[in-house]
């Protein structure tokens, strides 16, 4: 079974000032967290800005962890926003993952930032298009994000994705194996591979189920065999604790 866990890498800004002092103690609990995880995943998975806070880049995140947990056999992915990204960007920050040993990027939009509305018109599926014609794709896997249902097979969203050739589709968290299924069955026809998100359900995070309109009540009781199933129909399972990373790390646990 294969299973990675989604870490946030630390915001830059705490309070009203840049303090280095106190960005170096969050970057060493973000790889303590990764330390903890080592023995009980297959991969890790960095964030990038999530909400549009800005928070370390993910790439600078997985480097560190590479350097410093101890993580040897867990494999790196990062997520990357196109929203704040021209293609020359996006090309540098491409070639910082590839050099610095990252396995995947998942090359999705991005939340807008609160501060900075607009963005550089750039679209993740153009962008995958882009990165493989100069033949990035040879060197790290590039995946798309895809919706937990698919509502629509014809729509123009979908057909984009699917269109670019994406090694995977990572799911939004989903909380129905038939539409998991569904993704899956989709996405075979066009030789790419799905990663199924689930988020973990607990007290802290129902705050962010709420926001994402995530009902987990069909699984909640009994979370591990819902990861373990989801595990058997995609590729693999990319599970989420956004604000409790103890109760991620109880389910791993029971997972073993």
């Amino acid at each position: 079974m294969k299973i990675a866990y989604e870490l946030n890498p630390p915001k830059i800004v705490k309070g009203e000032r840049f303090d280095l002092a106190q960005l170096n103690e969050d970057m060493q609990v973000m790889a303590g967290r990764a330390a903890q995880l080592s023995g009980l995943v297959s991969g890790i998975h960095l964030t990038d800005s999530v909400l549009g806070m800005p928070r370390v880049s993910s790439i600078t995140a997985a480097s560190y962890i590479m350097k410093n947990a101890g993580v040897d056999e867990v494999r790196m992915s990062c997520s990357i926003r196109v929203r704040d990204r021209n293609f020359t960007s996006l090309c540098q920050a491409v070639s910082d993952a590839v050099m610095a040993g990252v396995d995947s990027l998942l090359v999705l939009m991005g939340d807008e930032p609160a501060d900075s509305p607009g963005d550089t018109g750039l679209r993740p599926s153009a962008a995958v298009r882009m990165l493989k014609k100069e033949g990035y794709d040879s060197k790290i896997k590039l995946d798309l994000s895809f919706p937990a249902k698919i509502t629509n097979r014809a729509s123009v969203s979908i057909k984009n994705k699917l269109d670019a050739g994406p090694h995977s589709l990572v799911t939004q968290s989903i909380s129905s194996l038939s539409d998991l299924g569904e993704i899956v069955d989709l996405a075979k026809q066009h030789g790419i591979r799905v990663a199924a998100v689930v988020m973990v359900p607990s007290e802290k995070n129902k705050q962010s189920a709420s926001i994402i309109g995530l009902d987990w009540s069909g699984y909640e009781k009994n979370p591990a065999d819902f990861v373990r199933q989801a595990a058997r129909i995609a590729d693999r399972v990319l599970l989420t604790s956004p604000n409790s990373f103890g109760s991620g790390v109880e389910l791993l646990k029971q997972l073993k």
